[in-house]
């Protein structure tokens, strides 16, 4: 059977949560001073199942054989001050089970997150990666995205 993208329903919100708490745990590896566990699987539960109600935002799952293995999540912004952006869509989320690598999920979501930007009436979909995550940043490049911005950090903890 073939990978399908379709957008979450509130009863999705439970898989969506235990998936973003293994990206949140990913991104604690790579840098945990700059990367915090912000809330647990049930306060996940409460925020993902929230935004597939949202008129700004998108919460997408990839099924295979009607099981979910992967999730996107995107959200619309009219204007955004702080990062100089009008009529944008962020890919706050993208994340497959590692066992299901290769079957497509990623670019089948991704797809779908364009689409879902475009709906928004989005102009540009952005996207923040980990400068750890080497995988994601090709993935991403072969996707068509182009690196725009460079965000750095300053410990102030160690001064």
């Amino acid at each position: 059977m073939s990978v399908t993208v379709r957008r979450a329903s509130r009863e999705d919100a439970r898989t969506i949560a235990e998936m973003a708490l293994k990206l949140v745990v990913q991104h604690e590896g790579y840098n945990s001073k700059r990367f915090s566990r912000l809330a647990d699987a049930e306060q996940m539960e409460w925020f993902y199942g929230g935004q597939t109600q949202a008129t700004d935002a998108a919460v997408l799952v990839a099924e295979l054989d009607g099981k979910v293995i992967g999730f996107a999540y995107v959200q619309y912004e009219a204007k955004n001050y702080a990062d100089l952006l009008e009529n944008a869509a962020w890919l706050h989320d993208l994340y497959v089970d590692e066992a299901a690598r290769g079957s497509k999920a990623g670019k089948l979501l991704i797809e779908k997150s364009i689409e879902i930007a475009k709906e928004f009436g989005a102009g540009k979909l952005i996207l923040s990666v980990a400068a750890k995550n080497e995988f994601a940043k090709e993935f991403f490049e072969r996707s068509g995205f182009r690196t725009t911005m460079f965000e750095m950090m300053l410990d102030l903890t160690n001064e």
